[in-house]
C-alpha cells in the first residue's frame, strides 16, 4: 500500500492526481496511530519550509513512524522538501533537526548571475552511473535525461556520502544533487508529479522497483 503524509502546506493534490489517473490505492498517513506494514511504501511530497515540515511530523509523531518504518526495511520517497526532510539539518532552518535517514545538510542554491534563486523551471538530469540509480529511464549517450523535468526549490540537499547522489542538475558552479538513495530510502529533488508523462514514468518505474502496488 502507498501511504501518502498529506501536509498542509504541500503539493498533494498533484501526487493524488498521479495516483487517481493510474488507478494506484494509496491512504493518507496522518498520525502515529495509522497502522502500517514493511511492505507499505511513506511517500513524503512537499513545498515549504524545513522548518515547518519537520513540525508537522513532529507534532504528529510522524518522525517516529518513518524512522520505525525505515528500520524495518519499509521503503520511503521523498519528493522537493520531502526529500531535504530526509537529511540531518537546513539552513533554511538552523535550530531544527531533520529526520536524519540521510547524513548531511540542506543548503541555499549559491547564487549566480545566470542561475536566479527560486530555482524554478525545467531541467534536464544527469544520471549517476554509481550503484544508487534512479528507476530505469532514458538518456542520451552522455547520461542526460532525454526529458526535462520540472524544479521549484530555493535549498540543495548535500549528502556527507556523495555516492549516494543518483542524479544532478546543471548550476553555473558545478552540478547539483537532483536525486539521492540510502537503500531503502530515496529522495527526489525535482517533482515528477508535474512533470507530465516522462515524470508519470519515472515513478510507475519505481513504484514497480518497490511492489507496493
Amino acid at each position: 500500500m502507498i501511504r501518502v503524509v498529506n501536509f498542509p502546506f504541500c503539493n498533494f493534490y498533484s501526487l493524488q492526481r498521479y495516483l487517481s489517473t493510474r488507478k494506484y490505492k494509496y491512504e493518507v498517513l496522518s498520525n502515529h496511530l495509522s497502522i502500517i506494514s514493511a511492505e507499505d511504501l511513506i511517500i513524503l511530497p512537499g513545498v515549504g519550509s524545513f522548518g515547518d515540515g519537520m513540525s508537522y511530523l513532529v507534532e504528529n509523531s510522524l518522525d517516529v513512524v518513518i524512522k520505525n518504518h525505515v528500520n524495518s526495511g519499509g521503503n520511503v520517497l521523498g519528493i522537493c522538501l520531502g526529500m531535504q526532510l530526509l537529511f540531518s539539518s537546513s539552513e533554511e532552518s538552523p535550530n531544527i533537526k531533520g529526520l536524519s535517514l540521510i547524513c548531511g545538510t540542506v543548503n541555499k542554491i549559491k547564487p549566480h548571475p545566470s542561475f536566479r534563486i527560486p530555482h524554478i523551471g525545467w531541467n534536464e538530469i544527469v544520471f549517476s552511473t554509481g550503484i544508487n540509480k534512479l528507476p530505469p529511464f532514458e538518456v542520451d549517450h552522455n547520461g542526460r535525461s532525454v526529458a526535462d523535468f520540472y524544479f521549484v526549490h530555493s535549498y540543495v540537499v548535500s549528502p556527507a556520502n556523495t555516492e549516494l547522489v543518483t542524479a544532478y542538475f546543471d548550476h553555473p558552479h558545478g552540478p547539483l544533487p537532483a536525486a539521492c538513495a540510502l537503500g531503502s530510502v530515496k529522495g527526489i529533488q525535482f517533482h515528477p508529479e508535474k512533470s507530465g508523462t516522462d515524470g508519470y514514468l519515472l515513478l510507475d518505474n519505481y513504484l514497480a522497483e518497490t511492489n507496493c502496488l
